[in-house]
């Protein structure tokens, strides 16, 4: 069983603001030439959102107007906590999680912890992906989210 991944972020901003470009401007900033189901085959750059649920579903909608569903909203509480299942061009009956947390900081702006769980379902091959995650989380969450908050 592998430990989650937990990526942190300081942000200038509230967290409304921070959950509202997480949450519903995600294809503003996801990297969705190198990072989506489509690019993975080659495709053209597709789109991505989030309905903003429980029960939605996090949707890439690709150039053909066919869909690849990434994930499953499992909570939503702006401005505080989103959680997702996550199995962006895997098996859904074997997602992972990912939750953020978005809270504010004595000192002004936004705290935002996002911690990537559930590894043992993926048994031998946890491992790897627990490490493609660490480093994908490092290029898409701190860099790309970062970049548009």
């Amino acid at each position: 069983m592998s430990d989650p991944i937990v990526k942190t972020l300081d942000l200038a901003c509230t967290p409304a603001r921070a959950f509202d470009v997480f949450v519903h401007q995600m294809a503003r900033w996801w990297p969705l030439g190198s990072h989506s189901v489509a690019a993975d085959r080659g495709e053209a750059q597709p789109t991505v959102a989030v309905e903003p649920h429980v029960g939605g579903h996090i949707v890439e909608t690709r150039a053909d107007g066919t869909t690849a569903i990434w994930g499953e909203v499992l909570a939503i509480h702006p401005p505080h906590h989103f959680a997702m299942t996550w199995h962006p061009g895997t098996n859904p009956a074997r997602p992972t999680r990912v939750d953020l947390r978005f809270d504010p900081r004595a000192e002004g702006g936004t705290r935002v912890t996002l911690t990537h769980s559930g590894w043992e379902i993926w048994a031998a091959d946890a491992p790897e992906k627990h490490g493609n995650y660490d480093g994908g989380w490092e290029f898409v969450f701190a860099q790309c989210y970062r970049a548009a908050v």
